[in-house]
Formats: C-alpha cells, sequence, structure tokens
C-alpha cells in the first residue's frame, strides 16, 4: 500500500516536549512529538505488551517511555533504547503546512496490529571466524542477539541453552500462567537461523569454560570455540534445606515445564501451599486464584508479603486485597518440614510451620517454593580462569562494561552479574528480567562496535498483584518510605528513601509516575525526600522541553551518564537550541571537534540510514536562477538570451541579465544611465495592478499614484522550479530559501548510488579488524571533467568580489573546469566525500539542464558539506555553472574572504567584531580561541566561531509553497489626505490578495484564510491596523476581498471629513492570515453575526428574497438542521452529540437529522455543528476584545506613546550585547 500524507492536528495544539496519540486514515493511530522546532512520528503503540506510548514519558534527548514497562524508543527514529521492547516502532515523515502538522506514513503501519517495525539488522552472520558463543537462553541472550546484529556484528553466533526452545518473555509463566513455549518466543529457532545467522543449539548442559583455550565444554566432552564469549545462564530456583523439599508435588518455577507441572496440579478443588511471598510466589496466587481451590494459604518469613522491597505500609495493603481474594497469610512464619502422603511417599500432604502462635500443619495437594534463585554458575567452579571472577555466592564479578574480571572477551549478564551500581559503585546482582535484556543490548553493542560504554540502566520492573505494580530503582536496606495515595486502595506512590535520596519509587494506577521517576534517576534530576514531602509531583518536573535542555545543572548531571550521547544529540539540535548550551558544556566541546576535513569513512556510515546533520558524508547544495526576474521576461517575451535586457520598476532597475552587465549596468541604477549604456537595451517594467483589473498586466507607463507592482508571474515560475527539483530527486530534501533560490540535501539519494556504483561497501569483509566500525577501502580517483568548477586543496587566496567579476575569475584560480584546458582532469588524492561531491555534482547538472531545456531558465550551483559553505560556492562562478567545493579547500578558500561579507557578520556586529579583534578576514578570525571569543563576546558566540571554520549544522528542511499570510501593500508617494482616497488602494490591493488566494485554491482547494488585516501607517508614526475574521466563500473575487477590506478601512481611518487637520496616510497594507486547509464542512463565522437562510432538504425553497436555492455544491447537511439546540430538546445519543472543552456544556444535533440520516451524514453534520461551536467562542472572543479596547481612529497629532515608567531588563553591555537573547 502506498503511503498517505495527512494534516493530524493544528501546530499550535502540540507544544515543546508534548506528544500526542492522533488518528490516521480510519482506524489508524499514529504518535505526533514536539522536540524544541522538530515534529517527529512513529507508531503509537509499544511494542512489548501494546501500551499507548501518549501516555508514557517524552525526553529532551529523544526517548520515549513506555507507561507500563520501562520500554524505551527513539522518537526520532523508531529504534529501540531500553528492554523489554522486543521490536522497533516505525517512524513517519511529519512536516508543518498551513499551520497544521502533516505525517505521511502507509496507513497500514498505523494500524496496532502493525505498529512493530522488522529490525534493522546492518548483518546476517555471513562473516567466518568463531565468533560469539552465548551460554544461555533467556531474556538477556535475546536482546544481546538482537543488538549484536543490528548494530553490525557479521561473525557466527552460537546459542548453548539448556532449555528445549527458543528464548522466552519469562515473565509470562509467573504472571500468566502460560504453558505453550511456542506463545512465549520471542523469537523461533528457524525465524533465529534465517535472518539472524543464529546456530540454537538447545537442550545442552555446559560443563565448563576453558578460559585459556576460549573454548566452551558442553556435557560429553564436546568444545565449542568462541572468540567472544557471554554468559547469561539466568537463576536457578532455590529450595529450603527442610525434609520433603524434593517431593514430587514441590514446585519451583523457572521454565515451560515448570509451568506445565504448576498449572496440572493448581485445579479446582485442590490445596495449594505457597512458601514465600515475594513476587513469583505472590504472581503465581493471582494466577490461580480464580480456578476455585479449595484453600490457597502463604508462608512468609516476614510481617507483611513484599516487606523487605516495598515496606510495611504497602505490603499490608496487598496482604489486603490477596485475603479479600480467599488467600490465608501465615507471616513471621518459618517451615519446619514438608510431611510425605502415607498413600504416596513421593508427594506431600502437608507442610509444618513455626510461627508466633506456635506450631501448624497446612494440609497440601500441591506445594510451590518461591523463595528466591541462585546463580546458575555451578559449572564456573571447574572451569579455568575464572578463579578470581567467581564470588562464593556463585555471582561472577564484571566491571561498569560488564567484561568478567580478569577475562579478555568474555562477559556476563543477568542475574549472575555481580555489577557496580551506577553512582555509588556498590557491587550487586540485580534479578530482573528487564535487567538481563538492557544488559544484553549492553553488551551486544560493545562487541559488535568495539567502543565499551558503561552500563548505567535504572532497573524497571513490574507485578501483577490485582492492580500493576511498576517499580523502578534499587532500594535495598531503604531508611524511609514517603507515600502519596492509599495503598489499601491499591493506588499509591511509594518513594524509597536511603542517605536522603531518593533510590527508589514504586506506584500502583499512577502512570506513568515510574516511567517518570526512572528518567529522572538516570538524569539525576530527582526531586529530594523534602521536596516530595512538601507535595513536589514528579510529572511537573520539566526534562522534555528546550528550557529543560539549557537549566544550568542539567549537562553536568547528565555527564556522569551519557556524556557524549547527549551533548551529541543537543548539538544536532537546532541552531537555537546549540546556541543556548551552558558555558559548562561549550567549554567541552574540544578543537578537535572542528577539525573534520577529512574524516574516516566506516562502513557505519556508508550503510546508516540516520543521516544527520553531522554525517560525514553530507552533500549540500544551492541552486541559484541567474538574473531570474530579467530571465522570467526574456522567456514571456520569446527574446534571445543573448540579448541586454532589465527589469524596470518605476524609476529604478530591479534586475539586470548577464548580457547587460557586461555594458556595466547595476541594479537600482536610473533607466536613463542604462539606456545611456546600452542604446539598444530592452527594458521591462514589471507587471502592475491597476484599479478596475482583474490580473496585473504590463501596462504602457504605469504610474507609482495609480498602480500597484505584481510579483506573481515570477512566484508562478519560481514554483515550476522547485517542482522540477522535486520531481528530479524524490528522495532528497528540498528547501526554498527565496524566490530564486532553493537549498537541496543530496545527502540520501547520493549514499543510495554510491552502494550501487560500489556494491562491496554494503557488506563488512570478514577479516575487518572492527566490524562495520573498521574504514572502508580507499575510494578510486575522480575524473571532475565535465562536473563543474572543482575548487582543489591548493585554491589560490581570492576576495569574493561582484557577480560581474566573478564570472571571469575561474581562468586565474587553481580550479578545474569543464571547459577549461591544460588543468588536471583525474585527482588521485581523492575522499569519499570528494566521491558524494561528484555524484551530486552529476545529478544538479541533469536537474539543471532539464530546467533549461524545458523552462529556459539557466541557473548556477554552489556543492559542498552544508548550506552556508554551498550558499558561497554557488557565487563562485556564476552564470549558468555549478561550483564544488571539497574539503580540502575549505581553509584557503574561507581565509581570504572578508568576514563582514558573511551572513549576520555584517553590519554594526561585523564593524564591533572587527574593532575588538583588530580583524579583516576570516584568517584573522581563525587566530583567535573559543574562549577569548566567549570571554569577549558572550556565550553565543559559538555559532561565530564554528561558521569560521566551515561547521554549519542547520537542517535542509522542505517549507510549504503556501504561506501562512499572504500580504499586499503600497508604499504610497502621494500621501492620502482624505479618507475616501484609500477606497481606490483599498481596491488596487484587494485584486492581487485575490488572484493570489485564488491561485493557491488551484493547488489546494481547501485553502482559506482566517482573517484579513489591514495595516497604515502615517509618516514616521506607529503603524495602525484593525482585522477581522474573513468570512468563507465558495468562489474569491476582488468585490468579496475589497468589500471586506472597505469595511476595515472605515473602521480604522473612519470617514469624517470634517476635521481641520487632514490625515496623511503614507502606506497601506492589506493581507490575509492564517492561510491553511480547512476541515470538512466548516462554515463561515458570518453565520453568528446574522439570521442565515433556512434550507430545508424535505420542501422546495420558498419565492421569499429572504430565502435562497440551494446550490447543488453545498453540503447536503444544512446549517439550520445542524444548529444545536437545549440539552432538553434531543436524546442523550454521544453519536449525534459533543462536549465542548471550553463551555462544558454537550451540543446535539436536530431530531430529523439524527434520526433520519445515514451514518456518513449524522457525522459530517457532527463536524460541521463542532466547527460553528468554535466560531461562536471566537466570536465572543473578539466582542470582548472590542469591548475592552474599542479601535482607534488616526488622528494627525496621535504620536506613539512610550511608557516611561517601565523597567527594562539588564542587558549585557559592550560588543556581548550583539549575542543577547532576544
Amino acid at each position: 500500500m502506498s503511503t498517505k500524507t495527512i494534516a493530524v492536528l493544528n501546530e499550535s495544539e502540540l507544544k515543546d516536549g508534548e506528544m500526542r496519540q492522533v488518528d490516521f486514515e480510519g482506524e489508524g493511530k499514529v504518535l505526533v512529538a514536539r522536540l524544541g522546532d522538530k515534529i517527529h512520528a512513529t507508531s503509537a503503540f509499544c511494542t512489548h505488551y501494546g501500551a499507548p506510548l501518549a501516555k508514557g514519558v517524552l525526553t529532551a534527548d529523544g526517548r520515549v517511555v513506555c507507561p507500563w514497562h520501562g520500554a524505551c524508543f527513539n522518537v526520532c527514529t523508531g529504534d529501540i533504547e531500553d528492554a523489554p521492547a522486543p521490536t522497533a516502532i516505525h517512524s513517519f515523515r511529519a512536516h508543518i503546512a498551513d499551520g497544521k502538522i502533516h505525517v505521511t506514513a502507509n496507513p497500514f503501519e498505523t494500524l496496532k496490529a502493525n505498529h512493530s517495525r522488522q529490525p534493522k539488522l546492518l548483518a546476517t552472520g555471513t562473516g567466518s571466524g568463531k565468533g560469539v558463543v552465548i551460554v544461555g537462553g533467556g531474556s538477556g541472550t535475546y536482546h544481546c542477539i538482537e543488538s549484536l546484529r543490528e548494530h553490525g556484528y557479521n561473525g557466527p553466533l552460537t546459542v548453548i541453552s539448556k532449555e528445549s526452545y527458543s528464548p522466552i518473555d519469562r515473565t509470562k509463566l509467573s504472571k500468566a500462567l502460560i504453558t505453550d513455549a511456542s506463545k512465549l518466543e520471542w523469537r523461533s529457532a528457524a525465524e533465529l537461523k534465517s535472518k539472524y545467522g543464529v546456530t540454537l543449539r538447545t537442550g545442552l548442559e555446559v560443563s565448563s569454560i576453558d578460559a585459556d583455550a576460549k573454548e566452551v565444554v558442553i556435557g560429553g566432552g564436546e568444545r565449542v570455540s568462541y572468540e567472544t564469549l557471554v554468559l547469561a545462564t539466568g537463576g536457578v530456583p532455590r529450595r529450603l534445606p527442610v525434609e520433603g523439599a524434593n517431593l514430587d508435588n514441590v514446585y519451583t518455577l523457572r521454565g515451560v515445564e515448570d509451568a506445565q507441572r504448576i498449572d496440572a496440579a493448581c485445579q479446582e478443588g485442590k490445596r495449594l501451599v505457597v512458601i514465600g511471598s515475594s513476587f513469583i510466589s505472590m504472581e503465581l496466587v493471582v494466577a490461580v486464584s480464580s480456578r476455585k481451590l479449595a484453600s490457597i494459604d502463604v508462608v512468609g518469613l516476614e510481617e507483611v508479603p513484599f516487606e523487605s522491597i516495598l515496606g510495611k505500609e504497602v505490603g499490608a495493603g496487598l496482604k489486603k486485597f490477596h485475603e479479600s481474594k480467599g488467600v490465608h497469610f501465615h507471616m513471621n512464619a518459618s517451615v519446619e518440614k514438608l510431611v510425605a502422603s502415607k498413600n504416596d511417599s513421593s508427594k506431600a500432604e502437608a507442610v509444618i510451620i513455626s510461627g508466633k502462635d506456635g506450631q501448624l500443619t497446612l494440609s497440601a495437594d500441591a506445594v510451590i517454593m518461591g523463595v528466591g534463585v541462585a546463580p546458575a554458575t555451578e559449572f564456573l567452579k571447574h572451569s579455568k580462569g575464572f578463579e578470581s571472577a567467581l564470588e562464593k555466592s556463585g555471582a561472577v564479578l564484571v566491571d561498569e562494561y560488564l567484561k568478567v574480571k580478569g577475562l579478555d572477551g568474555a562477559y556476563a549478564i543477568g542475574d549472575i552479574a555481580m555489577y557496580p551500581q551506577p553512582g555509588t559503585g556498590e557491587l550487586r546482582r540485580i534479578e530482573h528480567w528487564n535487567v538481563a535484556g538492557n544488559q544484553g543490548r549492553a553488551v551486544g553493542r560493545t562487541i559488535a562496535e568495539g567502543k565499551p560504554q558503561p552500563y548505567v540502566k535504572i532497573p524497571v520492573f513490574w507485578s501483577a498483584q490485582g492492580q500493576q505494580l511498576r517499580y523502578c530503582g534499587v532500594g535495598a536496606n531503604f531508611d524511609d518510605v514517603i507515600i502519596t495515595g492509599n495503598p489499601d486502595e491499591m493506588k499509591f506512590i511509594a518513594y524509597y528513601v536511603k542517605n536522603n535520596k531518593v533510590v527508589a519509587v514504586a506506584s500502583m494506577q499512577y502512570d506513568p509516575v515510574v516511567s517518570k521517576a526512572s528518567e529522572l534517576m538516570r538524569l539525576d534530576l530527582m526531586p529530594s525526600p523534602t521536596e516530595l514531602k512538601a507535595g513536589k509531583n514528579l510529572l511537573s518536573v520539566d526534562i522534555q522541553t528546550v528550557s529543560a535542555r539549557n537549566l544550568p545543572d542539567f549537562l553536568p548531571r547528565i555527564s556522569t551518564t551519557y556524556p557524549s550521547d547527549f551533548i551529541e544529540y543537543l548539538e544536532a539540535m537546532s541552531t537555537g537550541v546549540g546556541k543556548s548550551l551552558s558555558s559548562k558544556a561549550k567549554a567541552s566541546l574540544s578543537d578537535s571537534q572542528f577539525d573534520d576535513l577529512n574524516p574516516v569513512i566506516t562502513y557505519r556510515h556508508v550503510q546508516s540510514h540516520n543521516m544527520g546533520v553531522r554525517d560525514p558524508l553530507r552533500v549540500i547544495a544551492l541552486c541559484d536562477s541567474d538574473a531570474f526576474y530579467a530571465a522570467c521576461e526574456q522567456v514571456r517575451l520569446g527574446l534571445d538570451p543573448s540579448v541586454p535586457l532589465v527589469v524596470q520598476q518605476w524609476d529604478s532597475l530591479i534586475a539586470v541579465n548577464y548580457p547587460a552587465r557586461t555594458y556595466g549596468i547595476t541594479r537600482m541604477e536610473k533607466v536613463k544611465e542604462a539606456r545611456r549604456k546600452c542604446p539598444e537595451l530592452t527594458v521591462v517594467h514589471v507587471a502592475t495592478f491597476k484599479e478596475g483589473e482583474k490580473e496585473p498586466g504590463y501596462w504602457k507607463n504605469p504610474d507609482t499614484l495609480t498602480h500597484k507592482v505584481s510579483l506573481d508571474y515570477y512566484r508562478r515560475e519560481s514554483m515550476k522550479i522547485i517542482t522540477m527539483f522535486q520531481e528530479g530527486l524524490p528522495t532528497g530534501e528540498i528547501e526554498k530559501a527565496s524566490i530564486d533560490e532553493a537549498f537541496i540535501d543530496f545527502t540520501r539519494p547520493v549514499r543510495e548510488e554510491i552502494l550501487r556504483r560500489y556494491p562491496y561497501l554494503a557488506e563488512v569483509p570478514p577479516d575487518a579488524p572492527n566490524g562495520i566500525d573498521s574504514p572502508v577501502p580507499s575510494p578510486p580517483p575522480i575524473i571532475w571533467s565535465g562536473l563543474g568548477t572543482v575548487v582543489f586543496a591548493d585554491h589560490e587566496p581570492q576576495e569574493i568580489r561582484d557577480d560581474a567579476i566573478r564570472s571571469q575569475r575561474s581562468a586565474r584560480s587553481r580550479t578545474h573546469d569543464e571547459s577549461s584546458e591544460g588543468v588536471k582532469e583525474c585527482d588521485s588524492s581523492t575522499t569519499w566525500h570528494d566521491v558524494a561531491l561528484s555524484i551530486a555534482a552529476e545529478l544538479m547538472g541533469r536537474i539543471r539542464r532539464d530546467i533549461h531545456e524545458k523552462l529556459g531558465y539557466t541557473t548556477s550551483a554552489g556543492l559542498a558539506r552544508n548550506k552556508f559553505l554551498a550558499k558561497l560556492t554557488a557565487s563562485y562562478k556564476k552564470p549558468n555553472s555549478q561550483s564544488i567545493l571539497r574539503n580540502a579547500a575549505i581553509p584557503n578558500y574561507l581565509r581570504p574572504i572578508a568576514f563582514q561579507k558573511i551572513r549576520f557578520l555584517g553590519g554594526k556586529l561585523g564593524k564591533a567584531i572587527a574593532e575588538e579583534f583588530d580583524a579583516s578576514t576570516v584568517g584573522d578570525l581563525l587566530l583567535i580561541n573559543l574562549e577569548e571569543m566567549q570571554r569577549k563576546l558572550g556565550e553565543n558566540s559559538i555559532w561565530v566561531y564554528e561558521i569560521l571554520r566551515g561547521i554549519d549544522r542547520s537542517e535542509v528542511k522542505e517549507k510549504s509553497f503556501v504561506n501562512k499570510s499572504m500580504m499586499a501593500s503600497k508604499n504610497l508617494p502621494q500621501p492620502v489626505t482624505n479618507e475616501t482616497q484609500g477606497y481606490h488602494w483599498i481596491r488596487v490591493l484587494a485584486a492581487e490578495l485575490a488572484l493570489r488566494l485564488t491561485e493557491a485554491r488551484d493547488q489546494t482547494p481547501a485553502l482559506w484564510p482566517k482573517t484579513l488585516v489591514l495595516h497604515v501607517r502615517q509618516g514616521y508614526d506607529t503603524a495602525r491596523s484593525k482585522q477581522a475574521p474573513f468570512p468563507f466563500s465558495r468562489h474569491v473575487d476582488i468585490d468579496i476581498v475589497a468589500s471586506a477590506g472597505d469595511k476595515l478601512w472605515r473602521e480604522l481611518v473612519g470617514t469624517d471629513t470634517s476635521r481641520a487637520a487632514p490625515v496623511k496616510i503614507t502606506h497601506i497594507a492589506l493581507g490575509f492570515t492564517g492561510v491553511e486547509s480547512m476541515e470538512a464542512g466548516q462554515q463561515s463565522i458570518e453565520g453568528f453575526f446574522h439570521t442565515p437562510a433556512i434550507l430545508d432538504r424535505t420542501r422546495p425553497s420558498s419565492s421569499s428574497a429572504t430565502k435562497r436555492s440551494r446550490d447543488p455544491d453545498d453540503n447536503p447537511v444544512s446549517r439550520e438542521t445542524v444548529r444545536s439546540r437545549t440539552e432538553d430538546s434531543f436524546p442523550r445519543s454521544q453519536v449525534t452529540s459533543f462536549t465542548c472543552d471550553r463551555c462544558g456544556k454537550r451540543v446535539y444535533l436536530a431530531d430529523e437529522l439524527a434520526s433520519n440520516h445515514p451514518g456518513n451524514e449524522v457525522r459530517e453534520a457532527l463536524a460541521v455543528l463542532r466547527v460553528e461551536h468554535d466560531d461562536f467562542h471566537l466570536a465572543q472572543d473578539l466582542a470582548k476584545q472590542i469591548a475592552v479596547s474599542s479601535p482607534r481612529k488616526i488622528r494627525p497629532s496621535e504620536k506613539a506613546k512610550s511608557s516611561k515608567n517601565k523597567k527594562q531588563p539588564q542587558r549585557p553591555e559592550g560588543i556581548a550585547k550583539f549575542f543577547a537573547k532576544k
């Protein structure tokens, strides 16, 4: 199924740091999230158990955390960040246009049943060697497999498991007592083999490890060699050392076979004794409590169940729930022995316990022991090399990278791993299924990339106890518990405090508090116990917005866990965010980050699907139409391109074609002077509007006193060129920079072409030393002939001068041009970025030729690694040419440039910088280090430091073809001194607006402006304005716009001509705002200000002049039919009514429509009614504004008043003021 683009939300409805679930094409759902000015769209549901992600937690570093079980995804890519997510989610394209958020997606992928995305495997195990051997078959194993292949490990992968099935979702054994392994497996054995290249060997016990020989010894003597070993053997359920503990009907739970035995034993009428009152035990109690057992007795050492983990108050609340289900607790009790049955000595018939009330005998048909697990490492006691790593308890000591102590190439994860806790360094085993999964992912990435990263995940687990219990952190041996809510009602939040710090959080029915808490712990931003006792709400702590990223201590706190990842993310954000980094974060940015002219290109770079602003193979072009206005007139008139031509606006020239420039004619010259220089010059006056004409024309001797300039023809031609860019480069990004310029991101299409031309880059060689992070082979030499003007590394320092001079520069510069002779055609010292540039030059050249052949316009382009350099390079040689700036040439190219000619570095700022540093060129400023520049210019001057080194991380962003506003304006050479004179200009401006709106609606029929606004200025006084809703009409013409404009003119300027001092209007502007696509069925707000015509679907219309016959194109549902009634007028149907969010009232459809019309018409009518009701509130708001501040009429004597007493915020002094935030 093909993709569709749908407007899903108004832009104003999604603020920074917010995410919403929206509908998409019928039953589809999409999650849209906003980080700064970027909109992201993904699947709406977690791939673990289907939780709605919109109810989870979004963080500033692009993580969206599931509200249920802690699974985490990258909101930008959909990739898995944290277990237990078994698969990634879809990532969809999102953009803003016409004030709405649009999502492009395959509707099939937005359905809940299809929300998971197949993993992006960078390798499938085709390599050779000994590879990785994983011992164990649990959660850690599964996630390690996924991570290894996702991150490009291509070697052999062998799994040795004592279980007879593939890795399973083990939590469902105790929480749901599922006994079919096929329903629990994450991936089948066949899928692991075919997709992941895994050799899965099940039903085998490992007897020992020979670390010296790097071999796994299987029972029976078989040896399996490995290059890297991962131990993921999990735990072995403990049994109490008491008599009868090993009888046949005494069960523990670890695998599917255990669940099958327990399921068979716990049938109706049976007596069950459960020894142990912690999570596995009590989850099984929940699973069987509805089976009508004769009795369920729970024996526990503590005063209440879960006491050591959750505390007495929470434990008591959970105990109360279980008791309400018929469970009997025997707490503060120990087991003396299990008594064998007299009829069958292999089975227990009773459990004898001792407690505060003495000895008690509990009858039993089945006994479950849930008293903890021991590390499954018995085989390591006789293994070579593990002497120093194996603890007496059976735990395996690992470092912060989960690497086994004293061994190379060996890792341990999950229940057996004794690892240092983040922040404290305390060694501890965490027996959470989720921890094993995340550790598997971490080790997989470390092995694949060869770059160890500390394991710093916050432990998360959950338990089914009537309600879902969520828990995060490590709360062992807590000092205090702070509780919000009521554990007796199974609705609470519990904060566990140790050493005056919150170390763990548990909750029931308060999602997503635990998900938020885990992220606050990760960021070390958890509120203090004092704050929590005072009522601090975790959900109010901002970790998701731009403001959060700029908190003074935010980055230093992050740096204790994820320094490089988070800082990289911030720098990759928009320039505005980058400028807001704290001084401490900026100080950590070393000069080495800018020394990137020839980065090492690895297989990961070439094969990556995530092509951001830091991509070392990024290629950006700026394509500029040559002398565009003049070219448009040359094409319109069918003139030969060699004819000198200029475009005139009143007495000055606004465009000069290149043949005319050879005569020394420049823009803004007077026409008379231009004709003197070139007597045969063709002069074309720009089209103008005049009163009474619906469209602009090329009139003879247009008069500025009566005509208005129109650039509409140029806009239309510009759109034709943009369309050809899009058609010629469907996978590229196009950003319209101005009416005659566009940026083009070639990165993706170039990457596709590189892999097509050089297929050996698509596979990592088996002998690659660092796997996917190994450097790719050197590129072949490039033949630059025919690609354009290439700037080489030995480029002569030259000043960039005016266009007329630039065209002569190539003969003196060290470049290669398609028309030059005697210069090198083949360069053997190329880089892979040069290859990318050369491919982009081919594509750019083809598109430019197509534009010339089909439209008649010549263009000039510049290709470089970013937007800033592409813009500079586009001016290197003109016209009808393209220039290519190689990375190696950047220093010599930039050094001689007068820095004040760089955008944003001119004017007063440029002069101040020149005086401060006694500098005139880029080369002069390169001598200033970052610390010195920030000391004198302020922290935010980092962008100056970067741009001088050719660093520009701004994105190429596709912009909407339709502006949110349309404005027609006129600077009046002779002021309007009488109110009635203004109507002439209102009509002229209305003609331009009507034409532009009509053309826009030809492309987007549903387009309509919300408001018409009139601006006027009197001399140098402050401008005044007046606006009003613009009523909807099926067809727009001059009369409609002019009529509305006349009304605004009367209200703003007035009609009183008796004043002694007349008005003197020197500027008039009429415009549309809020231009966007309307919802289906949207009606005009004018219906609230006069009585609408009553339309009756069942009877012919009256001949009365107050009524009109219905247009066949009208909505079949009439406005009168859908008009709202009182609440008691109609039945309370949810289908035919809605509740207003603002007034809280329920609004209903009319009876005849609600009961007699088909469903589609009812839904459409309800949509109409909702829009009308919203317009009603808008009308009320407008009325309130008018009541508070009625429009003021302009008086000649009026001046803008200043507030003398208003306090101004303190601003930086000196040159630093240029970098202060506005």
